[in-house]
């Protein structure tokens, strides 16, 4: 990386449904601290210069549009776990969604269409 000073992205969660995530956690806070955890890499490399998906993160990977979808790695017996986000490189916004598994994704892929859409009309 260069000396350039870092970008400033953000991160918000206010279009996030906050129950799904109390409810989620409940049951499964490791798989939940990991996705966290993980999302933090990818903020930091986004802050640090790189460009989004110049870069490989086995965890990490476009799921529809600018939709994103972080996994947790190295959690012993975990379910697996998706925390979805949408990527706005133009504003550098980082948005939180939804949080789910295997068995919510195609429901979990619909609402975060909607709110893309929903935070792209208020542009």
């Amino acid at each position: 990386m260069s000396d350039e000073p870092a970008q400033d992205w953000s991160v918000d969660d206010s279009h996030a449904d906050k129950n799904r995530f109390k409810k989620y956690g409940k049951n499964h806070a490791r798989e939940v601290a990991s996705c966290f955890a993980n999302l933090a890499t990818v903020v930091g490399l986004l802050k640090a210069g790189a460009a989004l998906g110049s870069f490989r993160l086995n965890f990490f990977r476009r799921e529809s549009g600018d939709i994103w979808r972080v996994g947790q790695t190295k959690v012993p017996s975990a379910r697996e776990t998706r925390l979805y986000i949408l990527v706005l490189v133009l504003s550098k916004a980082i948005h939180v969604l939804t949080i789910g598994d295997k068995d919510t994704q195609q429901a979990d892929l619909a609402k975060c269409k909607q709110i893309e859409s929903a935070i792209n009309s208020g542009r």
